[in-house]
């Protein structure tokens, strides 16, 4: 880190990083862990020396005299005999006075010299001083004595705020399991801000986690766009006619249009990934000089002080994208633009945007939305972004993220709509996530989708940009390898087409595209070719720029969901050689997207071509290590779900098939396992409300989350199958959460009646579904005239379905001026909770893990333990022990283990030109065969928080 100038001091709390001019003057404390006890203690004794000298500047003689006048000020009714003290005012009075006396009475005494009865008093007030605000204190204390004691204390004494540098232990941080220890260092944190300037140090990889765990404090506190400085010309109150004033002569610029129309005033972007972003289409040399001249017209804001210059907008700026510039980014006045908007209701906003659906103002679903895909063969895109005129992108993006499960293949049932043009794919993504939505449209075609997508232009300008990755790709070094970057991309991670002349961004980028190109151009020509050949090639090349991609993006640290949908699930199942496609296509593509560490995982377990077995890095691989997958998936349809036990036996045929020398021991390599997960089960759902509350604070209870489950398993599926679609669940949460910041059952099954009738209590008629919905977001009871009206049913109808609605547990009759009404009321819980089981089908939610295992190097004897293949902490704790020997599994066992064995086969990445090995059932043993590998599956116990036992 450079040497920063110091800044001028305010309380609040800073983030100082290498993008930042914050100095780490001051008070430093060093090691912060999310812990409080391991470094308030050590920051309290270094603040006393500070504290004590304040207090001397102030005082008078007496300490019971001067720490009565402070606590006067900084605790007014302290005096009051009417109100007893609660804990955080009784330890903050002993802290004041325990510093008081420390400051006055021992100031200049050496504690040697002191009698033992002093020394002991001068220890006893000491740990009142350094104890405060730990839980450990006096009288065990929360936050709040911190607040009352010292915080107070100096917020009313020092002229000038006392700067605190915090250091974050960033692997204390990141690699915290219990989310409440975060949250209450992170208030520690806020509390220390409101009398001290509290200056954090941490990595960019540290703020990325905070950011992403704790979304709602960091964006209060460490929003580095909030507190970036902007331009002292910039007023809040600019109107739309000063912004025309000053973008009105760009009528011939079309160049500084498309700049200032991809500009933003949330978060800034670098020359370098704005001379290479496709959209603006302007030369590197130019674009500081268009930057300078939308500075002078107060319309941007640049940032000189790190290492590459940044640009925003200004508040005029983004006032002049709004009012001044239409999509196109052609100049529009900004009186056309409200007269427009005026007559004309336009249903489809941008052609590469994901709009409306439907027509005549009925107001169209999410998933609408998104199969609103619009004609590439006119002006719409192949990849588009995954935006929603209506909702934050950020609320559409957690739709799709929430559900996947990490490094898994997560199936969903959903009444998804088939895509307007099933060639379009979509793209989205966050500072540390990106998802990709495509449709199914057989194994090649999907993978020319997925290759397009992570390979677009709008992937390399806005994700795997230059600041992203570096101009020779020095930005993916985090410092913990002593290999180069290019032998870390080209032998670790196994990037094809990154040779000695394309280690540069511009070089990598225009061969790449080259690639993609070539290969999509291939792809239109082959998908319904009979040329086995080509295809064959073709499979094998797509597969390796997939695996390319997704390893660059996870050396980025970019986390990877992909989607696919399948809208016609019961046709595919119908069909043999389609079902097998699917199952094939995730059985081949899935494990060539695994990594461990900085080595690719593929070539590590099946790679068995001599030539490119020579030119990996080597790997040193920890006792039961596991590998990570570089990008997780999602399968959704009407009935996809069934499909399970298909999509495992393909994927456990294929991996019982590893190198030769992984299988007989000579090589050893960690574990591969791809989870298959049924995403709509109880355990699931669980742990979608969860992932929900972590994101966005909410602070329901166990017992009320178990309730949430509850309701979402009878509002989003049919009422006998304990099941429910996720997207619903997230989108009804999100919807509550935007009223409440935890809300209630009741206001989140109201949010849930704002669905469609298909999604919302889908056993009910679409008419019972339509009165129940309108009670439920009704502010008060309802006669039938007005049921009628605001459900928009007929009077036969409401006579027919009055009694289905009536059954349901919250609907009641009330009586008003002599009318009967109906209304709903409040929840209330059941006396006694069914045990989890109740809720469960007879397959859970996660399946067996399928493993790549090869046969134990040690002896297998009565006295010998099978190898410990135990799972990461993020896994919830699987506990997978593959046996050496497959006893017969008895009939209470839930699911049955069967060894695979095939005969080693070559590995070549063209997958797609293997069949798939039929699988023997063996009753007991396995049969030898040159080169025996097992896929074990083994039965778990499913907890209700979605993990294993």
């Amino acid at each position: 880190m450079g040497t920063h100038q110091p800044a001028a001091r305010k309380r609040g709390v800073r983030l100082v990083s290498h993008t930042t001019d914050i100095s780490t003057e001051g008070i430093t404390c060093p090691a912060v862990s999310p812990r409080l006890t391991e470094w308030i203690p050590k920051l309290l004794s270094k603040l006393r020396p500070h504290t004590e000298r304040t207090i001397r500047e102030y005082a008078t003689t007496d300490p019971w005299r001067r720490s009565s006048q402070i606590l006067a000020k900084i605790l007014p009714a302290w005096q009051n005999a009417d109100n007893p003290w609660a804990d955080d005012v009784a330890e903050a009075v002993a802290y004041t006075r325990a510093i008081t006396t420390l400051a006055l009475t021992y100031e200049d005494e050496p504690t040697s010299t002191l009698s033992p009865y002093h020394q002991q008093r001068y220890t006893n007030l000491t740990d009142t001083v350094t104890s405060i605000g730990t839980g450990r204190g006096p009288v065990n204390a929360d936050l709040g004595a911190l607040a009352k004691g010292p915080v107070a204390l100096h917020r009313e004494l020092d002229a000038q705020p006392t700067v605190l540098t915090l250091l974050l232990d960033g692997d204390a941080w990141t690699s915290l399991t219990d989310r409440r220890t975060g949250v209450r260092a992170l208030a520690a944190f806020a509390v220390l801000a409101d009398g001290f300037d509290v200056r954090l140090v941490a990595s960019s990889r540290v703020y990325r986690h905070l950011s992403k765990r704790y979304p709602i404090w960091t964006e209060c506190h460490l929003d580095l766009t909030a507190s970036r400085d902007r331009s002292p010309h910039t007023n809040h109150a600019q109107t739309a006619a000063a912004a025309w004033e000053a973008i009105r002569d760009l009528d011939t610029e079309p160049g500084k249009r498309r700049l200032l129309g991809n500009l933003k005033t949330k978060y800034a972007r670098s020359y370098r990934d704005l001379a290479n972003d496709h959209a603006i289409d302007v030369a590197e040399g130019t674009i500081s000089r268009y930057i300078l001249d939308l500075e002078a017209r107060d319309l941007v804001t640049i940032d000189r002080r790190g290492q590459h210059n940044t640009v925003q907008l200004t508040d005029l700026g983004e006032l002049a994208v709004q009012q001044c510039l239409d999509d196109n980014n052609d100049l529009v006045h900004p009186d056309q633009r409200r007269l427009d908007g005026c007559l004309t209701a336009t249903p489809q906003q941008s052609a590469s945007t994901v709009s409306p659906r439907r027509a005549g103002g009925e107001t169209p679903t999410l998933d609408e939305r998104v199969a609103t895909t619009g004609d590439p063969d006119a002006d719409a895109d192949y990849v588009q972004w995954l935006t929603d005129p209506e909702n934050a992108p950020t609320s559409l993006h957690e739709r799709f993220s929430t559900i996947a499960h990490d490094d898994a293949i997560t199936l969903v049932d959903d009444q998804l709509h088939s895509f307007d043009d099933g060639r379009v794919a979509y793209l989205n993504h966050t500072n540390d996530e990106t998802l990709v939505v495509l449709q199914w449209g057989g194994p090649l075609a999907t993978l020319g989708r997925l290759a397009g997508a992570l390979l677009s232009e709008k992937a390399l300008s806005k994700i795997l940009s230059p600041s992203r990755l570096g101009r020779e790709f020095e930005a993916i070094d985090d410092g913990t390898q002593t290999y180069p970057t290019d032998r870390i991309l080209r032998r670790g991670h196994q990037v094809g087409w990154y040779s000695d002349a394309e280690t540069t961004y511009g070089a990598w980028r225009d061969r790449i595209t080259t690639v993609r190109d070539r290969l999509l151009a291939q792809v239109a020509e082959l998908t319904d070719s009979d040329d086995t050949a080509a295809r064959t090639n073709l499979f094998e090349d797509l597969h390796g720029l997939i695996a390319s991609a997704t390893q660059l993006y996870h050396a980025a640290g970019i986390d990877l969901t992909t989607t696919i949908r399948v809208p016609d699930t019961d046709a595919l199942a119908r069909n043999p050689t389609h079902l097998q496609d699917l199952c094939e296509f995730l059985a081949k593509t899935a494990p060539k997207q695994s990594v461990y560490g900085i080595h690719s995982g593929y070539r590590m377990l099946f790679e068995d071509r001599p030539a490119k077995l020579c030119r990996r890095l080597p790997a040193e691989t920890d006792h039961d290590a596991t590998m990570d997958l570089t990008m997780s998936w999602v399968v959704a349809g009407p009935t996809i779900t069934e499909l399970h036990d298909d999509i495992t036996a393909a994927l456990a045929s294929e991996l019982t098939t590893v190198r030769e020398a992984i299988a007989d021991g000579t090589e050893t390599a960690p574990t591969l396992e791809i989870p298959v997960v049924d995403g709509t089960t109880y355990p699931a759902i669980r742990r979608v409300i969860d992932e929900v509350a972590m994101t966005h604070d909410a602070q329901w209870t166990p017992r009320e989350r178990q309730r949430l489950v509850r309701l979402c398993l009878r509002s989003f599926g049919p009422a006998d199958t304990s099941r429910a679609c996720p997207y619903d669940v997230v989108v009804s949460l999100l919807q509550a959460l935007n009223e409440s910041r935890t809300p209630t059952l009741a206001a989140v099954e109201r949010a849930a009646a704002t669905l469609p009738p298909e999604r919302f209590r889908p056993e009910l008629t679409p008419t019972a579904t339509k009165l129940y919905a309108t009670l439920l977001r009704a502010d008060g009871p309802l006669g039938r005239s007005e049921l009628i009206e605001q459900a928009d049913i007929s009077a036969s109808s409401y006579d027919r379905r009055l009694s289905d609605v009536r059954d349901l547990g919250r609907v009641t009759p009330v009586q008003q001026g002599g009318h009967r009404r109906w209304t709903t009321t409040t929840p209330t819980p059941h006396p006694k909770t069914p045990p989890v089981t109740a809720w469960l089908p007879a397959n859970s939610d996660r399946s067996a893990p399928l493993v790549t295992y090869r046969q134990s190097t040690r002896p297998a004897g009565p006295n010998s333990s099978p190898p410990d293949h135990t799972g990461r902490d993020d896994r919830g704790g699987w506990d997978r022990r593959p046996p050496l020997s497959i006893p017969t599994p008895s009939g209470d066992t839930d699911y049955t283990t069967r060894p695979m064995t095939t005969t080693n086969q070559s590995r070549q990445p063209n997958s797609h030109a293997h069949q798939l090995p039929a699988t023997q059932d063996h009753p007991n043993t396995m049969t030898p065969t040159p080169h025996p590998t097992t896929a074990v599956a083994t039965p778990q116990t499913q907890l209700p928080n979605g993990g294993d036992q």
